[in-house]
């Protein structure tokens, strides 16, 4: 530029067009700033993206693990409950099946218990019906007796 400046102006003064060209410089170094930054800015925001997909990515892989472990413990839990379930039930109709045959066998003791009873009453009531008549026998005998002994006298 100074080489243009000697045909009008002198060397003090400034040529009119500096000022302009000052200002496209500056213009463009900021803009070259800018894009510098907005380079910088989208490369870091492409880090971030990928770091995030990337979290992502773990995040499903962990769900989806977790979910697979929590069906398998469900499974599991509903298996077993299903066999506590069927062992109860087994218990309890073993239970049942021997409270009939305890239930059976004390209504037979009682049974025998009754016949027994019954037998004995009977029993005593023939020996007190026979000691009776034997009482009455010798009762009898011995009215004769004392009668054919009053006779003698």
């Amino acid at each position: 530029m100074a080489m243009y400046t000697h045909s009008i102006h002198s060397a003090n003064e400034p040529h009119p067009f500096d000022p302009p060209h000052d200002v496209m410089k500056m213009l463009k170094r900021e803009i070259n700033e800018l894009r510098a930054a907005f380079q910088a800015e989208q490369q870091q925001r492409a880090v971030e993206v990928q770091q995030l997909r990337q979290e992502v990515q773990v995040l499903k892989d962990q769900l989806q693990k977790e979910s697979h472990e929590r069906k398998t413990i469900c499974h599991q839990t509903v298996q077993d409950l299903t066999q506590v379930r069927s062992d109860q039930i087994k218990s309890l109709e073993e239970m049942k099946v021997s409270f009939a045959s305890s239930l059976h066998q004390l209504n037979q003791l009682l049974q025998d218990e009754m016949r027994d009873r019954r037998a004995e009453g009977s029993l005593r009531d023939t020996r007190e019906s026979t000691e009776k008549s034997e009482r009455q026998s010798e009762n009898a005998a011995m009215k004769d007796d004392i009668g054919k002994h009053k006779q003698v006298f």
